[in-house]
């Protein structure tokens, strides 16, 4: 988390809201921790807007799965929307640095996770455009957090059923993480259940995924009880979402949208197994609580 935030909290931050589930709820969390800082904070959600053209370039189908209106934010307008895409320009614009050369924008300032810094927070208007994956930000908002998705009457339900003995959370992320060769290998999930057996004994295997077919056909998936493919409109995503949460365990292997259902979901009873680390070929972060156990992801 950032060291400080002691800086003039009348400069108005917009954080953009995009990605999976998973991503926007750790966005609306930092842009709260913001807030109780004391900035003025918007979110930007136009990123979903591409989706609804039939060429968009994503690959990746997204939609906004829980508006703005229930973690208590607004959406910037059309004209702060411009306002910003225009500075963005003048601030990557060749031409102009190489007129101003050393000046820099003295009202705008846009930053990502890996050049984001407390001490940049100084601008008149802020425009924070990334994915704010730190386990902190959810331990300090997770109070935040549960009242927010529970005006969700589904998650609401999720969160108050009693969960079957046993019962555990399995993700198989697949998909863009095979391209990007960030998919775990199947020792990850035979340890992960080799490791949950040697401590719990038989245990309601529950697998959710993006790929059934992969999963149905290795063995060491053989005794799930469920196996739930992707779901892309809010209210599947939602019923999906509150499915995961309602387990006793939790193997998330290296997907936030899992992480976010055994943080969520988690309980004193609760083992929650996590890929070490998050990913091979690249820093991730921290999203690893203290008291969840790392199985090796090689």
């Amino acid at each position: 988390m950032t060291a400080s935030l002691d800086l003039n909290k009348k400069n108005n931050i917009v954080v953009e809201i995009k990605g999976g589930f998973g991503n926007q709820i750790f966005q609306f969390i930092f842009a709260n921790y913001l807030k109780e800082k004391g900035f003025r904070v918007k979110v930007n959600t136009r990123f979903y807007n591409q989706f609804e053209k039939k060429n968009t370039k994503i690959d990746t189908f997204r939609q906004l799965i829980l508006g703005e209106e229930f973690f208590d934010f607004k959406n910037i307008s059309y004209f702060y929307f411009k306002f910003l895409r225009l500075n963005k320009k003048i601030n990557e614009s060749r031409k102009i640095k190489k007129i101003l050369k050393e000046v820099k924008n003295p009202i705008y300032i846009k930053l990502k996770d890996s050049n984001f810094s407390a001490e940049l927070l100084n601008k008149k208007f802020i425009h924070l455009d990334g994915y704010w994956q730190n386990i902190d930000y959810l331990i300090s908002e997770k109070e935040f957090l549960y009242k927010s998705l529970s005006k969700n009457k589904i998650l609401e339900n999720s969160f108050q059923n009693p969960r079957i003995e046993n019962s555990t959370m399995l993700i198989v992320r697949r998909g863009d993480y095979v391209d990007i060769d960030e998919d775990l290998g199947l020792d990850f999930y035979k340890n992960s259940i080799d490791y949950l057996k040697s401590n719990i004994g038989e245990f309601h295997l529950e697998i959710f995924t993006d790929d059934v077919k992969w999963v149905k056909s290795k063995n060491i998936f053989a005794d799930a009880k469920n196996i739930y493919g992707p779901e892309e409109m809010p209210l599947k995503v939602i019923d999906l979402f509150g499915r995961m949460i309602n387990n006793q365990h939790f193997i998330i292997g290296n997907s936030t949208f899992s992480l976010m259902a055994a943080f969520l979901g988690e309980k004193e009873d609760s083992i929650v197994l996590v890929a070490d680390p998050w990913f091979r070929k690249r820093d991730y972060g921290n999203l690893t609580k203290d008291n969840w156990v790392k199985i090796k992801n090689v």
